[in-house]
């Protein structure tokens, strides 16, 4: 045998024993692999048991002193870090309140069809001002249900070991409804859900006014807790974006632009309204929704002018039984009377719903979707703030009722305005809706139009937070060339 033949079979000896050797191999690294997952969730088991006990203690010094604060922050640093291991990532949806539903039921649905993340949705109690401590949390549920969201349920009545329980979860992403931590319980605030990585949708399509500055920040639109410690703050339009990076303490590192998903939902609503269709050959009624805001107080964006239109309003509805009106409070204006900052009182709030309600033409929406009934009407009466730009998304009169006063519109809002026709009197708003009701075609269309084109841009905003969660997560598993979903 020539040299080089030699050369030649002793190379294949060579393979064919390596060969022979991969078996034991890979049985050799599944077995080292099995001991590194067995290793990490005693080390997630670990830290769920220092949390529960760092919460005992909580418990029991009520969270004083920076010491604690500082631990409790490392604590959930590491947490953080241990999380994002599994296969479908999984996401726990915190809902406090059911009209802003919208924002998140097409996530939601979009997660539990994927095979790549967990959702979990779990309603929640309340407190909006005036309320009498927590509350709400059992609407939340029915609504849930009645739209076949499964979920879990931590009342009112059965807070304690709550947080304990969800750390037991071990939710990679925490999606909470609102950035503000006043509006739910404290086991669900900023500094306690530090242990998962926070996201927001707000609630709102987007901020349309100046807020008013407070000790933590001049933006709370986009720089409350919430929003700082926040992993991915997702907005509606680049200009929101472009506010969070000139007001943000972050500079809006953590907001991405995606679209709405509210907005998606309210442009393909089936119109419904509450009220039966007419009889035989009769006209149908024209149908008027009118939103009122819930600052009726003074000192925050002052707005809400349901203390002022109140009387004017129903004197209009006795007077139109040929229109059928909807009256849609905000959820934060029903508790508001029992504040001592209400311009009116809870006895004054009860007789005047008492009186509206008795009307055969007029009905209240509340806790509820509210897109079919908008998708039904032919005008809105309002005094602010979302349903300003939410009803352009449907090209129909919105007719804005403009309490004197109240905080000046931001760069969005200055856009916005151009869309609505401004009243400072419930006559004006009747007079305009006589002339909309009776056929005269909005001159304004066509600005609203262009509004929804630049500050809404086209639809599918859920694919892009779909896609924007994946890229963030394969980025922090230090995947980012691979695809998630394989």
């Amino acid at each position: 045998m020539s040299d080089r033949g030699r050369t030649v079979r002793d190379r294949a000896r060579t393979l064919l024993h390596r060969l022979r050797r991969v078996p034991h191999r890979v049985e050799v690294l599944d077995g080292r692999l099995g001991a590194v997952d067995r290793e990490v969730l005693a080390i997630r088991h670990g830290l769920t048991e220092v949390q529960s006990r760092l919460d005992r203690i909580a418990a029991s010094v009520g969270e004083a002193g920076p010491r604690f604060a500082e631990l409790r922050d490392s604590i959930h640093l590491v947490a953080r870090r241990s999380a994002l291991h599994r296969r479908r990532t999984r996401v726990l949806f915190l809902v406090h309140v059911l009209g802003a539903w919208d924002s998140y039921h097409a996530v939601v649905e979009a997660m539990a069809a994927s095979s790549d993340f967990e959702p979990i949705v779990a309603s929640i109690p309340r407190r909006f001002r005036g309320s009498r401590g927590l509350y709400g949390e059992e609407e939340v549920h029915r609504g849930l249900a009645e739209r076949g969201v499964p979920h879990l349920r931590f009342s009112a009545d059965d807070l304690d070991g709550t947080l304990s329980l969800i750390k037991t979860i071990e939710p990679d992403v925490i999606f909470r409804q609102s950035q503000w931590d006043a509006d739910v319980p404290e086991e669900f605030g900023t500094a306690r859900l530090g242990f998962a990585r926070t996201c927001l949708v707000p609630y709102e399509t987007m901020n349309i006014v100046v807020n008013v500055a407070d000790a933590v920040t001049a933006n709370s639109a986009v720089d409350t807790d919430y929003h700082r410690a926040a992993w991915l703050v997702f907005c509606t339009n680049e200009m929101m974006r472009e506010i969070a990076v000139r007001d943000g303490m972050r500079d809006g590192a953590q907001f991405r632009v995606v679209g709405h998903p509210k907005a998606d939902h309210l442009r393909s609503a089936t119109p419904s309204w509450p009220a039966p269709p007419a009889a035989g050959d009769a006209a149908r009624p024209g149908r008027i929704v009118w939103s009122a805001h819930h600052t009726i107080g003074h000192g925050w964006t002052d707005y809400g002018a349901f203390h002022l239109m109140r009387d004017d309003m129903l004197a209009w509805a006795r007077q139109r039984d040929d229109v059928q009106f909807v009256f849609m409070p905000h959820p934060a204006l029903l508790p508001f009377p029992d504040s001592e900052d209400s311009p009116i009182n809870r006895a004054e709030f009860d007789a005047w719903m008492s009186e509206w309600a008795a009307l055969p033409h007029c009905d209240v929406l509340s806790e509820t979707d509210y897109g079919p009934t908008l998708a039904a009407s032919d005008l809105m009466v309002t005094d602010g703030l979302s349903m300003l730009v939410e009803y352009q998304l449907l090209t129909k009169p919105v007719i804005f009722f403009e309490r004197r006063g109240h905080r000046p519109f931001n760069v969005i809002g200055e856009q916005v305005a151009r869309g609505v026709h401004t009243v400072h009197t419930v006559d004006a708003a009747r007079r305009l809706a006589d002339r909309f009701l009776g056929g005269e075609p909005d001159p304004l269309r066509d600005r609203q139009r262009n509004n929804v084109r630049a500050l809404f841009g086209v639809g599918d905003s859920v694919e892009r937070i779909l896609t924007t969660l994946r890229e963030e997560i394969a980025r922090e598993r230090g995947t980012a060339n691979v695809d998630p979903t394989t």
